[in-house]
């Protein structure tokens, strides 16, 4: 008798470690497959965004600090608009006599300046001289609606290297003439993905694809605080220049394709005396 209850228990005691064997597979399998599927959804993301991200090479004299040296400075922007409108950084174009926009395909075109705010927010909307067919927009958000902790991607078109990607989260937000008193008309959203200098002037997107902000070269490259980076808001883009060119309606629509063609090319020599 004393045997048979012995082996029964040695029987409950081998069934329980089968069982919290096969929970903690279930459990390692459930932790497994959540990882990944963040990563796909980051990888969604990008992937979807990427083409709208091009490269900014701006060839000139800086008017900025107003020297008559001939520079060269290099960025990113983002297409928002079908008929050609990229929003970037003041101080990549501002002032300059040649603009290229190089997209992802390595397609080439010449763009114009259509207002440029260099002190009061460091953003710039350029006008593409043509669309290339099969360029890519991307709508642009209220970043009214952006949360503290809520994941963002930074994406960059560094010169000669593939499209860049920053993961992170909004850990602060600015008001206007709080954070940086020298560019007392914008507001910021704080990150915490690095920011590197391809990214000047590239955007910052949602999870839905959407953009959310634009790199500044003065604050993240320049004034980063504890690894955190500083990103101009979308909507102070909208109210400092697309509201004032009255390109806004029909730029927060849904990605879409663009029909058009041409290829401008435009190339220098000249190194820059800035960074970039």
């Amino acid at each position: 008798m004393g045997g048979n209850s012995r082996a029964a228990k040695v029987a409950w005691a081998v069934a329980w470690l089968i069982v919290a064997y096969l929970v903690a597979l279930v459990v390692s399998a459930q932790a497994a497959e959540i990882q990944p599927a963040g990563a796909q959804a980051i990888q969604q993301v990008f992937q979807k965004v990427a083409p709208s991200v091009v490269a900014i090479r701006a060839q000139g004299r800086d008017a900025i600090s107003g020297s008559q040296t001939r520079i060269i400075e290099r960025g990113s922007g983002v297409i928002i608009s079908q008929d050609g409108k990229v929003l970037t950084a003041a101080y990549l174009v501002h002032g300059m006599d040649e603009i290229s926009v190089e997209f992802p395909g390595g397609v080439k075109v010449s763009a114009r300046v259509v207002t440029s705010e260099p002190a009061a927010a460091d953003l710039a909307l350029l006008q593409l001289d043509r669309v290339p067919a099969g360029s890519t927009v991307s709508p642009v958000a209220d970043s009214n609606t952006v949360q503290l902790k809520e994941r963002i991607l930074i994406v960059g078109a560094p010169s000669m290297l593939p499209r860049s990607l920053s993961v992170g989260s909004i850990s602060a937000r600015w008001a206007p003439n709080t954070a940086y008193r020298t560019m007392p008309l914008a507001e910021f959203c704080q990150a915490d993905a690095t920011i590197d200098a391809g990214n000047s002037g590239g955007p910052m997107f949602n999870m839905k694809g959407e953009v959310i902000g634009i790199v500044s070269q003065n604050i993240s490259a320049g004034d980063k605080k504890d690894g955190q980076g500083f990103v101009v808001t979308s909507n102070t883009a909208r109210h400092m220049l697309l509201e004032k060119t009255s390109t806004w309606s029909g730029l927060a629509q849904a990605p879409g394709v663009v029909q058009g063609s041409g290829i401008v090319k435009a190339s220098c020599s000249a190194t820059s005396s800035r960074s970039c």
